[in-house]
């Protein structure tokens, strides 16, 4: 049975969904994603299979953008994702992976040469969402036309601990040296892009998820079998919702009122 894989990407403003057969990407779309309405990525998904010659129901696994990044795009992603395992595949033909978008953003910067990697998310407030990343390094051995094997070193990012809440003075002065900055939250905090020894800016052109990196991040966790089940994918979020926050300052101020 052949693989054919979906990447969705809506955690952002820049959207995208990629498609993969056998494990290698054969079609990507990208779209603006400010508007981020179920259906508009719902047209995509059908378009991009459709000029492959597939059908939803040819769909084998959905890796998926999952946060943080804007609640309402998390959320698209994370509904679409679930309703194709859930209608299309009736919850045991399609696997779903959940991806972290920190996770997403650092695949991009995979092949430049840091040491220490910190995907920064913008978390309101002044404050920031922070995941350190380290290169690890991975031998893969190919089988060349002359039955020889060559072995090709990979390198990949991996996250040092738990992602944190920090503010841009608190990040710069507890990250260690050196390190490479990468992520949309640079450009909603100055402080970050002010030029400092052993700190390194990525290309701009870097700090956005995109669908194909979804794929990479989400083919490497499907292959480990760290799949989630589609009842429990969920969203991940930098902090609760504005709303949340109103809610629980009102209840303090009742509270302390009394």
């Amino acid at each position: 049975m052949r693989s054919v894989c979906l990447a969705l990407e809506t955690s952002c403003r820049a959207g995208g969904v990629a498609l993969a057969v056998d494990g290698a990407l054969t079609a990507v779309r990208r779209f603006d994603a400010s508007s981020r309405h179920a259906t508009t990525l719902l047209v995509h998904l059908r378009e991009l299979l459709t000029a492959s010659g597939l059908a939803p129901a040819d769909v084998t696994e959905v890796y998926v953008s999952v946060g943080p990044g804007s609640f309402t795009g998390v959320r698209v992603g994370v509904t679409v994702a679930r309703t194709l395992a859930q209608a299309v595949g009736g919850g045991n033909a399609i696997q779903t992976v959940a991806v972290p978008t920190t996770h997403v953003v650092a695949e991009n910067a995979r092949t430049l040469p840091w040491q220490h990697l910190a995907v920064i998310l913008d978390a309101k407030d002044d404050v920031t969402y922070v995941q350190l990343f380290q290169r690890e390094t991975q031998d893969k051995r190919q089988a060349t036309s002359d039955k020889r094997q060559e072995k090709e070193r990979l390198v990949f990012p991996k996250p040092i601990g738990q992602p944190r809440i920090l503010t841009p003075q608190q990040m710069l002065a507890e990250c260690p040296r050196p390190i490479t900055l990468i992520g949309e939250g640079i450009a909603f905090h100055p402080a970050l892009a002010e030029p400092v020894d052993g700190i390194t800016l990525a290309d701009t052109a870097l700090h956005l998820p995109t669908a194909e990196s979804v794929y990479h991040v989400g083919r490497r966790l499907a292959l480990t079998h760290a799949t989630t089940d589609y009842h429990i994918l969920l969203p991940i979020y930098a902090r609760k919702s504005e709303a949340e926050r109103l809610w629980e300052k009102k209840q303090r101020q009742a509270t302390s009122d009394k």
